[in-house]
């Protein structure tokens, strides 16, 4: 018969976790750590919240410069540490007393941001019981007997720079981060237009405010304005425009498409979705972002739905990532082509990839943003989207 921890180790085994932050499960005392995490005290018909810190020995030059440390017992920091004005910390392995950062973590963000800095894994558990676990390749959130798992967004930068190379990149994690772990865990729907370049009279038209914020300093990545933002995208109705420096122009914006943005994008199930994505056709010196109420995060760039960000259940992401291991990748190689659509005249980037002959197939790929037929070819993958026009280049024509 299987111990709890024993129990406990083939839970997160089996959800992937293990091999996502192994330090977990091969150490004995962080995983009793977890294992009481997952059982947090009631007190008086309260959950007592509680967090914890696991760091490797290599890790730790970032964190001496930048925390008090209490130098208690384990039982005494049960009680002290609450995962956001203290942790419990174990240095590989071993419980070294009780972590107190420079500043509070209070929210999802915060806490993310302070696991980055640390270079650490983070558990959490609140006073409604849910653990998370802040780690490298994303969060893991434990709640009634089942884990979830948000992804790391570096695929997400990654799909987005590639069809915006003219965003910076710092300002871009800036808003993914906000949109995913700052509005999604509170269930704030909402639509952001960043501006990678200033509007003209015309395009400003079709989005203009009804409440700018000339005089209030609001900007996506400080700490210190981002929670005036947040109140605001709560209450009022329309989209965010933002400049290129993230910094909030006005809320409430009624985003307007032109009829033929209407004619080659489908509509979504959602109206917020579907004003996003035909917007973005028009307005190609903007990315958007739309964060559902529900949790996911879209993001449009010139028609295209370029990615997403959603919670998914653990067994489920660690089921994909076992079939792709399954296959050995082979030797590839690849070949990418520009052109333009000849329906909706958006630049596209058509990637070949070549491998494994066996594995060969005729593919054909249609426009990420009308569907119109563009290219066939037999290879082992094709991919194609959208790239933002940068002047001075040729580019092929499909027809």
């Amino acid at each position: 018969m299987l111990s709890p921890l024993s129990f406990l180790a083939d839970e997160l085994k089996q959800n992937g976790i293990a091999t996502d932050v192994p330090e977990l499960v091969q150490c004995p005392a962080a995983l009793a750590e977890l294992s009481y995490a997952l059982s947090p005290v009631l007190h008086e018909g309260k959950l007592q919240p509680y967090g914890f810190i696991a760091i490797e020995g290599s890790n730790t030059a970032s964190i001496k410069s930048s925390y008090e440390k209490l130098f208690i017992s384990l039982p005494e920091a049960r009680r002290v540490a609450d995962g956001c004005h203290g942790f419990s910390i174990f240095k590989s392995g071993q419980f070294r007393g009780v972590f107190i950062p420079q500043y509070a973590a209070y929210t999802e963000l915060q806490l993310l941001q302070l696991q980055q800095e640390l270079n650490a894994t983070i558990c959490v558990t609140d006073t409604q019981g849910i653990t998370k676990i802040f780690c490298n390749a994303g969060l893991f959130i434990h709640q009634y007997r089942s884990w979830q798992k948000k992804p790391c967004i570096n695929r997400a930068l990654h799909n987005i720079c590639r069809c915006a190379p003219q965003a910076d990149i710092e300002t871009l994690k800036d808003l993914l981060e906000f949109c995913f772990h700052d509005l999604s865990p509170r269930n704030i729907g909402a639509t952001l237009v960043w501006c990678l370049a200033e509007p003209s009279a015309e395009e400003w038209d079709t989005m203009r405010p009804n409440f700018e914020l000339k005089d209030i300093e609001t900007r996506v990545g400080s700490d210190r304005s981002v929670a005036v933002l947040r109140h605001l995208l709560a209450y009022t109705d329309g989209a965010v425009i933002l400049d290129a420096q993230a910094r909030a122009i006005g809320v409430g914006a009624q985003l307007k498409y032109s009829e033929t943005s209407k004619r080659l994008i489908e509509a979504h199930s959602g109206t917020r979705h579907t004003s996003a994505q035909r917007f973005s056709y028009d307005f190609p010196k903007g990315i958007i972002f739309v964060v559902s109420s529900d949790g996911p995060v879209t993001v449009f760039s010139d028609g295209m739905s370029v990615t997403d960000l959603e919670t998914r259940f653990a067994d489920e992401t660690l089921a994909e990532s076992n079939e792709d291991s399954l296959t050995p990748e082979p030797v590839q190689s690849s070949c990418s082509t520009e052109v333009t659509c000849q329906a909706c005249e958006k630049q596209l980037k058509i990637q070949e990839i070549e491998g494994d002959d066996v594995k060969k197939q005729e593919r054909s790929l249609r426009c990420p943003v009308c569907n119109h037929f563009l290219h066939s070819a037999r290879c082992n993958n094709l991919d194609v989207y959208v790239i933002k026009a940068l002047l001075g280049r040729s580019i092929q024509i499909l027809l």
